[in-house]
């Protein structure tokens, strides 16, 4: 996989977990990397680990500023960007009724929010990219909560911004069409990360940062061993970009609870068609 050769690629969320997967299957693939964090000493380290076509980038996706100014060093350092990986996220259980305000709020902001900014900040770049016919490309780390309502959970604050997730990326792709952009939306099942510990690295604002209680954090922590590796669900979301995928599925599991959705979507349509027959023949 050498197609990603001489290109720049910036990744959000890029210090552990899937971020640090994907760069490192880019480093292996050809391209440069800039790993962007909000935690600069995690993202520091990776860097170093991973020789001189690494660095590390503080950025909390949260604060616009800090989205812009990750914009500008890349530029300044690398001289180009390519791809794009809007990765950075966070996530907590309970049900809608159970989550605090503050937390809704967190998630909304980086899950969505960060998300946004990071489509208005680097896009016009990869659209100078483009037009230089140079590789041009800005994906979206969905998730599984993307595509329908898993078995497992709830998660349901969680959930509401990974739909909202695949909707940028959809609406995004319409928007980008004229321009030689292209767009990708990948989404994995569960994944062997610390995801579900995001509240180490919570803002005071949000709340602060937050130990999890030992027993939840061993079962969760057992629970998401049982997940694909990061380094497949990396390798399947880079396959999906050299293949010019838009939605990239990196879990087949999720076969199970989404076509539960699908099978709602053309069942309503079916029913619209009925009650319409059934209205237009009272004409």
């Amino acid at each position: 996989m050498n197609n990603f050769n001489n290109t720049v690629a910036v990744i959000t969320g890029g210090a552990n977990g899937i971020g640090k997967s994907l760069a490192i299957a880019l480093l292996e693939s050809g391209a440069s990397v800039a790993i962007a964090d909000v935690n600069l000493s995690q993202a520091t380290e990776l860097a170093s680990s991973l020789g001189e076509k690494a660095r590390a980038y503080q950025c909390d996706v949260t604060e616009r500023s800090q989205v812009e100014e990750l914009a500008k060093n890349v530029l300044k350092d690398f001289g180009k960007i390519n791809h794009v990986f809007a990765n950075a996220g966070v996530a907590i259980a309970g049900s809608i009724l159970s989550t605090a305000p503050a937390e809704f709020d967190w998630l909304l902001d980086v899950n969505v929010r960060g998300v946004f900014s990071t489509i208005q900040v680097f896009v016009p770049i990869l659209i100078k990219s483009a037009e230089a016919n140079e590789a041009a490309h800005f994906i979206i780390t969905g998730s599984e909560n993307s595509l329908g309502v898993p078995k497992t959970g709830p998660c349901s604050a969680y959930t509401l911004t990974k739909h909202a997730s695949l909707a940028l990326a959809d609406t995004l792709r319409r928007d980008l069409s004229e321009t030689g952009v292209k767009v990708s939306i990948f989404c994995p099942g569960v994944v062997d990360t610390k995801l579900y510990d995001a509240r180490r690295t919570r803002q005071a604002r949000y709340g602060g940062e937050s130990a999890m209680p030992q027993e939840y954090a061993a079962r969760a922590s057992a629970a998401m061993a049982q997940g694909q590796s990061p380094d497949v669900t990396a390798a399947l979301c880079l396959a999906g970009i050299l293949n010019g995928e838009f939605l990239i599925i990196t879990d087949p599991k999720i076969r199970d609870f989404s076509s539960k959705r699908s099978a709602e979507v053309i069942n309503a349509l079916d029913t619209v068609d009925t009650r319409l027959a059934n209205w237009v023949s009272k004409q």
